[in-house]
């Protein structure tokens, strides 16, 4: 009647039973696809610009993932400061790092790996973007050097940058239809948990 090969029947049987589904946030509920929204400075950068310090921290680092070509799009790439290490961005740290010549060592990434613990007054802001739906990265700075994939520790907040994240136009039909089909649906993500709760939200998904 479709016109439709089933190579698997069990498969079908198997979902027929299946109460939860457990969803990634990235790509799944949203379309992967990232937009700077906005850039906000918490203390002078000196002589460099945030768009001198950024861009030249995305020509130096090979990062290449949604986050990246995000940043790429808003702030280009620089060679305003010249690099001297680099530490690229992985899952485990949730930061990227490089040391320049003459001026120390920027630090990009999820705010509370950043910085620990992060300044009230900032994470007041943070809280603010991230019930909005935003994701928020951290530009922070110190004098220091990066030593054997080390962080420096003593660092200062320079800017917050938050991302938007688009939801896919059909995930909200698709977990409507589970919904009324008794599959309770959750979402499993490494983002700040208020992120993840309002992009949950606008696409339905119940307890979000």
């Amino acid at each position: 009647k479709y016109n439709t090969l089933v190579q698997d029947i069990y498969s079908l049987e198997m979902l027929a039973r299946v109460n939860v589904l457990c969803l990634d946030k990235t790509g799944t509920i949203t379309d992967g696809r990232m937009k700077v929204s906005d850039c906000i400075l918490l203390n002078s950068t000196g002589e460099y610009t945030i768009d001198d310090i950024l861009g030249s921290m995305l020509a130096s680092l090979s990062d290449n993932n949604q986050t990246s070509i995000a940043l790429y799009e808003r702030f280009g790439h620089s060679s305003a400061l010249q690099p001297l290490a680099t530490l690229p961005f992985s899952s485990a740290r949730k930061l990227s790092a490089v040391t320049f010549e003459e001026v120390g060592t920027y630090v990009m990434g999820a705010p509370e790996f950043v910085m620990h613990p992060v300044p009230s007054r900032i994470d007041k802001i943070i809280k603010q973007y991230a019930q909005m739906g935003l994701r928020v990265l951290m530009v922070a700075h110190s004098s220091a050097q990066i030593q054997a994939d080390k962080v420096p520790t003593a660092l200062r907040p320079i800017a917050l940058i938050t991302l938007s994240d688009n939801i896919r136009p059909d995930a909200i039909e698709t977990i409507k239809w589970f919904k009324e089909n008794d599959v309770a649906v959750k979402v499993i993500s490494g983002d700040n948990p208020l992120t993840v709760s309002e992009v949950a939200r606008r696409a339905g998904i119940k307890n979000a």
